[in-house]
């Protein structure tokens, strides 16, 4: 259950942040005042309106270049209509010629896909000083509305869009209908502004002359038409705001949403090869034969960490492979007896003599002791690698799913997620659901162990570790342990203790037993007299690790150092928006 409310909490979460872009949506800009060279002396254009609501232009535009220097023009359409919210209209099979021949133009999106842009020209050649002309031709699905008025029909549109930067000295603009017009409204700018004459209301052509216009400025038309409306196109049950989220199709956000399914499904089926299920834990008095400390730790949680460390040197001092003296912050660790010592101990145990010389010799390990950090660095991780080493070679721990693989893929899975909100290049920020679903549900792969599984006799070994654990840290209350007789596997249950994280609990559970506190090591040497035996474990564990932190971060600082909508009529109200300009 836990884990179905975090799945559950973490898709939330990742559906807000890929819903941030609607928060920052914008309806519109300002005009940026740079000064456009070029005019356009005549813009004639053809619009051709079908029974079925789609509309087929025809631009021929005729641009006065006066300077040197320039490619071409840039036309861009708005695919949002504040006519109709739902409606994204979406320009096809745009072709372009210029002064009557071919001409290269390169096709792209802006801010989410709102807007569709044709950059007319060739990047590698300039326009000749003159006139030139453009014929521009396209097609969109649907452009036709439910009427406001009267008529159960209307068109709405933007015969010459609010973007174009050039001023147009003259336009004669040709509107051909399905049925004859009705209620016919035509404006000159933006809100109320300037009435346009329209010749042939009633008929099912409408011609529209205008002149002079300065840059930025529409000329709109709205007329009814005594028809059915036909269905939209390319209509999408959301407002423009939500573009950039959900994208411009209902069918692919429909493919994102199964892709993304399956890719929820891959993590989980990852995630499940990686499981594994408790064993049976029962009561075990002793630790298993032919293992430390830190083997058990290892194959109990799948971890090492530096207490594993501690733990093992504790061991061997409990042995009495070695002495551990405390002197102000730093510790001194001696070999003893030389490799007679070590004889009987298990290997990763063994595997710390490489600290020591041999018999007589010593360690000290003090803060800010580079030398000693450096060396130390080294010898924890040939321990760690032992560790391992032990568990693999001994067929206790075998590559689970993809390995190390499964963890990586989970991050690389987050990290594309949360890039396509930034980058978005599909527009569809929704898109980071396939591989945040993959995340989300094969987080467990992060997990320690993860890549990791135990085998049967690793089962058995954790099953009994997990028993004696119990034994250790379980409540007197629930579980007791007689030490009537035998105090001394107090101490020699310490570095058991420590690496399996209940020291704590094992002190007070022989303070409860006995109703006297635990004795203190002999092994812990004067460094630690008169402290109560609890305390003692704790703070000679906390004084060693710090002093092996301080130690190793000093080497490292060396390295570091070194390597340094609306209703009613308006211009500029209508679909059809957009506009251009040169480059």
């Amino acid at each position: 259950m836990r884990r179905l409310v975090t799945i559950v909490i973490s898709l939330v979460v990742l559906v807000g942040v890929f819903s941030l872009p609607a928060l920052f949506y914008s309806t519109g800009g300002a005009d940026d005042g740079s000064y456009e060279e070029t005019t356009i002396t005549r813009y004639q254009a053809t619009f051709d309106v079908a029974d079925n609501g789609d509309l087929d232009v025809v631009e021929t535009l005729t641009v006065d270049f006066p300077i040197f220097g320039k490619h071409g023009i840039f036309r861009f359409w708005d695919r949002t209509d504040p006519g109709d919210d739902s409606a994204r209209r979406t320009v096809e099979e745009v072709a372009v010629t210029f002064d009557g021949g071919d001409v290269p133009f390169e096709e792209y999106r802006e801010q989410g896909g709102r807007y569709q842009v044709a950059k007319i020209g060739d990047p590698d050649s300039t326009v000749d000083i003159g006139s030139h002309t453009y014929e521009i031709s396209y097609h969109i699905d649907g452009v036709l509305i439910e009427g406001s008025g009267a008529s159960p029909t209307q068109l709405y549109w933007n015969l010459i869009p609010s973007g174009w930067r050039q001023s147009i000295v003259a336009a004669d603009l040709t509107v051909n209908l399905p049925a004859p017009a009705e209620e016919v409204l035509c404006t000159v700018g933006v809100g109320e502004g300037t009435p346009c004459t329209v010749e042939g209301e009633g008929t099912q052509q409408l011609s529209i002359s205008a002149s002079d216009l300065a840059r930025n400025t529409p000329v709109t038309l709205q007329t009814g038409l005594d028809v059915a409306t036909p269905a939209a196109g390319n209509a999408v049950p959301w407002s423009p705001r939500w573009d950039s989220v959900l994208g411009g199709s209902l069918l692919g956000l429909g493919i994102i949403a199964v892709i993304a399914a399956l890719a929820g499904l891959a993590g989980l089926l990852l995630a499940r090869r990686s499981y594994e299920s408790n064993p049976q834990f029962p009561l075990m008095y002793a630790p298993p034969e032919g293992i430390g400390p830190a083997q058990a730790a290892y194959i109990f949680t799948e971890k090492i960490d530096r207490e594993g460390y501690v733990a093992t040197l504790l061991h061997a001092a409990e042995k009495g492979a070695i002495d551990l003296q405390k002197d102000g912050a730093a510790w001194t660790i001696s070999d003893k007896g030389g490799a007679q010592g070590w004889t009987g101990l298990d290997p990763v145990t063994t595997s710390i003599a490489h600290l020591l010389g041999g018999p007589g010799t010593s360690f000290t390990a003090a803060p800010k002791d580079v030398e000693a950090g450096k060396r130390l660095k080294t010898e924890i991780a040939s321990f760690e690698k032992a560790t391992k080493d032990w568990a693999s070679q001994g067929q206790h721990l075998v590559s689970a799913g993809l390995g190390g693989a499964g963890g990586l893929l989970v991050i690389a899975a987050f990290i594309a997620a949360i890039a396509n909100v930034f980058a978005n290049p599909f527009n569809v920020t929704m898109l980071g659901l396939v591989p945040g679903a993959f995340c989300v549900f094969g987080a467990p792969l992060l997990k320690t162990g993860a890549s990791t599984k135990r085998t049967r006799s690793g089962r058995d070994l954790w099953s009994r570790v997990g028993g004696f654990r119990r034994v250790l840290a379980t409540d007197s209350s629930i579980e007791r342990f007689d030490f009537s007789g035998r105090q001394e596997l107090y101490t020699a249950y310490i570095p058991w203790a420590v690496a399996l994280g209940c020291a704590d609990e094992w002190a007070a559970k022989y303070r409860t037993e006995m109703g006297a506190e635990p004795p203190t090591p002999s092994y812990f040497g004067p460094g630690y007299a008169g402290f109560y035996a609890g305390s003692a474990i704790s703070s000679m564990v906390s004084d060693f690790d710090s002093t092996v932190d301080s130690a190793i971060s000093s080497y490292q600082a060396t390295q570091s150092s070194s390597s340094s909508g609306g209703g009613g009529f308006s211009g500029g109200g209508g679909g059809g928006g957009g506009g251009g300009g040169s480059w």
